[in-house]
């Protein structure tokens, strides 16, 4: 384990002059999207009247914060739903908001409903489940199929549902006074609630945490901070009829603290100070954390089925005994610490108990104490784990401090600026206030004073027992991908010589699946390789290969969409695999004769009139115009291979996959063209006479047939000839529209650790990240312009951008946020980018 970054939020000097008795709070999203609340610095906080920011920030790329709003009470709970758009504020005085990013922009919020102040302090929040629940099972890692290898929980139901089952979006949350509130989401965007008492009557708690059951209810455990007192368990369930919410609530399995039964002294300085489940899917997991502050104790207890014998007396049925079901905590473990505790993490994995040990994968729980130290308890055995510091400190297993506090400490005073506040600081000892794991777990988000630390559980250092093989990552990818979950901070567990192993277990993977499962992930498979190589240090211009590949692939699959042929059968193929079957058995080059034996209804685009096809057709002549640049583009650049291995597109004329995606789109541009040539692509040739397609197509065929015969393109000295002799005949388009050559996202993987960042301060590393002059060995006319492009158009914008435009926090690439298509085909293509970048990164609102 250590430390991958840390974040200075800026606190003002008089903040950081004071030890702060706030609460801290921090919440990341599925996509990784890091929510925290700090002190605002403008001019009007001060000492007597604060101001607060949220702010959310992409852990790519941390520097850079993005507003959510400015509030004058101190936040208590900062929640995330499951899509990772919307996000839930609660302060102090119980008032609840719920903003949603507007126009999917990370740096643009909207308030989009709000309750009133409850008058008390809520003790947990918690969103309602979906009902979708995807087991990680890393016994199953030698299954060959996704479907077989992450299987649905189906016995996982939703927590709040309405007519047909379908699920219902809400919130729940507890108070002090154990008040029950839920807030529902209505399909016009109201929110309405309802509020219950968890007992009959009025309880005083001091901490609380809910989670979901696997039949629909709502668990939540409640406990007065008495050891004397047990700690109470409800089950509420939530109903809804229209604009109507009814709560339930009924007692469950309660249980009284280990300490409190075996302790034979004085207890009255020891009180519960945190009781937490496991996740907000594990309501069978329970800990619960008493001490004072001198020491602290972490008991875990689990929820089991213990079937009771019944007399007949009492029973139904007609035979002797029967058995009735009833639920009961039983007590697994309890760690003591000379410290007192600070914050726990579980892990947000949803797995089954029945683990084996030699999976090779190592779920934890994250705690954090007063004295800096920081366990790492194993999920199932709940032992502590043996690791070493950083500094190489060898570390007991009854005590183990992953970071000392003196290495702490030491390491903070190298990230602060100013001198006169180490000294101040030098006798207290750094602690975590608030803690999180990651999705995936391998990594852990911390907040202390202002600042925030992230840290890498796994594969950190060569002799801690955290490891996880490259099986394990794999695995961890791929259940990312299937979710829909973002990747990145499995990322931390990928060693620089683990990555070629990693990619290629990936490509074995996906080609063992089924047909309809590849064309569902294979976007994602692209974005995950693509991020793979760019925290490979020599791994860039592959990386920029993988971008372009996948704007490749989706406009491929747009243009093959389209197709409609008039009359169609059952039994018949469609008219993209018609064209896919002829262009691979017509090897001889000639697109003429592919042509001829091609219907002209197989080209048909779903239009009544020719003057709408046509019209239809000169709306996409951008996409059109790209992929014909990006043949010539590839093609002009083949005879690099004479001088260097790496250069922009280089990967892609070794893939055969993607040639001969090129020349089924050449087929079908080169048919369009005849049938309507406003919508052909344009391109400035020296001779009035020559047909640029015709000619790509013939030299796409002779690579494609280079790499089918398991040849490399770079030894067939006929076909680099004719190629070296391209831009002679034609123009060549600017590089920089169809390969990114520039980019500051996952750069943080490639820099010594540990990175210290401040917000709004660029890294100085990023100026040092530019493309080398080596690179750019073909005719590039418009790199020297600066001009913009639009990634999901494929438009040029000029150097100058007048309407207002939108940036992808990974790759940087750039779109208009305002739709500007007139027919359906290209509003249904703008509209699949709506949400995220072509390369699954978010959008934001560009400032410049």
């Amino acid at each position: 384990m250590e430390l991958v970054y840390s974040i200075d939020t800026l606190q003002k000097p008089f903040f950081q002059d004071w030890i702060s008795e706030e609460r801290a709070c921090l919440c990341l999203s599925c996509k990784n999207i890091l929510a925290i609340c700090k002190h605002s610095e403008n001019e009007i906080s001060s000492h007597f009247n604060r101001h607060y920011e949220v702010v959310v920030i992409d852990i790519d790329k941390p520097w850079e914060p993005h507003l959510v709003t400015t509030i004058t009470q101190q936040l208590l709970h900062i929640a995330w739903d499951t899509t990772g758009r919307q996000l839930l504020l609660i302060d102090t005085e119980g008032q609840c908001h719920l903003w949603n990013m507007k126009d999917h922009l990370l740096n643009q919020w909207e308030c989009v409903g709000s309750l009133p102040a409850a008058g008390e302090e809520v003790l947990a929040v918690m969103w309602f489940h979906n009902g979708l629940q995807i087991i990680f099972d890393p016994d199953k890692r030698n299954e060959t199929q996704y479907v077989e290898k992450y299987v649905r929980n189906m016995r996982f139901t939703p927590s709040l549902s309405q007519f047909g089952g379908s699920f219902v979006e809400g919130f729940v949350y507890v108070t002090a006074s154990g008040m029950v509130r839920v807030g529902v989401k209505q399909p016009d965007g109201a929110l309405i609630s309802m509020t219950e008492n968890l007992a009959p009557s009025h309880l005083r708690q001091v901490t609380a945490d809910i989670a979901n059951t696997e039949n629909g209810e709502i668990m939540i455990a409640t406990s007065d901070g008495q050891l004397s007192s047990g700690i109470q368990c409800f089950l509420v369930t939530v109903k809804l009829s229209g604009s109507n919410i009814s709560i339930q609530s009924r007692n469950g399995a309660s249980l009284y603290t280990k300490t409190q039964q075996e302790s034979s002294s004085d207890v009255s300085h020891t009180r519960i100070s945190k009781v937490m489940f496991m996740n907000s899917e594990s309501s069978d997991t329970l800990f619960v954390s008493s001490g004072s502050s001198s020491q602290s104790s972490l008991e875990v207890w689990q929820l089991l089925e213990q079937m009771l014998p019944q007399h007949k007396m009492f029973s139904l049925n007609s035979g002797p005994y029967a058995t009735i079901k009833t639920h009961k905590w039983m007590h697994k473990a309890t760690l003591p610490h000379p410290s007192q505790l600070s914050c726990l993490a579980g892990p947000r994995l949803p797995m089954s108990r029945n683990v084996g040990e030699m999976s090779g994968f190592l779920p934890y729980i994250a705690t954090a104490y007063r004295d800096g130290t920081i366990q790492l308890i194993h999920r199932y055995t709940f032992q502590v784990a043996n690791l070493k510091t950083k500094h190489g400190i060898a570390l007991g297993a009854s005590c183990i401090k992953v970071i000392s506090t003196a290495s702490m400490d030491q390491l903070c005073q190298q990230l602060q600026s100013s001198p006169r506040k180490e000294e101040k600081k030098l006798k207290l000892s750094l602690h975590l206030s608030a803690l999180q794991q990651t999705g995936s777990g391998c990594g852990i988000v911390g907040l202390h004073d202002g600042r925030v630390y992230l840290f890498r559980t796994y594969n950190g250092t060569r002799d801690s027992v955290m490891q996880l093989p490259p099986t394990s990552v794999v695995l961890l990818l791929e259940y990312a991908m299937i979710t829909g979950q973002d990747w990145w901070d499995v990322f931390l567990a990928v060693r620089q010589g683990m990555t070629m192993n990693i990619c290629q277990m990936l490509t074995d993977n996906f080609n063992k699946q089924v047909h309809v499962m590849q064309d569902y992930v294979f976007m994602r498979l692209l974005s995950m390789r693509m991020g793979l190589f760019c925290i490979y240090s020599p791994g860039h211009q592959k990386a920029v290969d993988f971008h372009t590949q996948l704007v490749l692939h989706s406009i491929a699959n747009m243009i093959k969409g389209i197709l409609k042929p008039r009359y169609v059968t059952a039994n018949d193929k469609g008219p993209a695999e018609k064209i896919a079957a002829l262009v691979n058995k017509q090897t001889d080059g000639d697109i003429e004769q592919v042509l001829t034996k091609m219907d002209t209804d197989e080209f048909h685009v779903d239009a009544k009139r020719r003057d709408q096809a046509e019209l239809l057709l000169c709306s996409i002549q951008p996409l059109i115009q790209w992929v014909s640049d990006l043949c010539l583009l590839l093609l002009s650049s083949a005879p690099l291979f004479q001088t260097m291995t790496v250069f922009p597109g280089s990967s892609l004329l070794q893939d055969s996959t993607s040639l001969n995606q090129l020349r089924e789109l050449l087929v079908i541009f080169k048919m369009w063209s005849l049938l309507h040539p406003a919508c052909a692509p344009v391109f400035t040739t020296m001779s009035s006479n020559i047909d640029i397609l015709k000619l790509l197509y013939k030299l796409l065929t002779r690579a494609w047939l280079l790499r089918k015969e398991g040849r490399s393109v770079e030894f067939e000295d006929g076909l680099l000839d004719e190629c070296s002799v391209l831009p002679s005949k034609v123009l060549i388009p600017s590089l920089s529209q169809s390969f990114r050559m520039d980019s500051s996202g996952f750069t943080v993987f490639t820099q010594n650790l540990p990175v210290s960042f401040k917000f709004d301060e660029e890294p100085a590393y990023l100026y040092q990240k530019k493309v080398s002059d080596g690179n750019r060995n073909t005719v590039d006319v418009g790199f020297s312009n600066r001009q913009h492009h639009d990634i999901v158009r494929q438009i040029h914008l000029g150097t100058q951008m007048s309407g207002k435009m939108r940036q992808c926090t990974r790759c940087g690439s750039k779109s208009l946020l305002q739709t500007i298509g007139k027919t359906q085909i290209v509003k249904s293509w703008e509209a699949r980018w709506t949400s995220n970048c072509l390369c699954m990164g978010h959008w934001k609102l560009s400032q410049t």
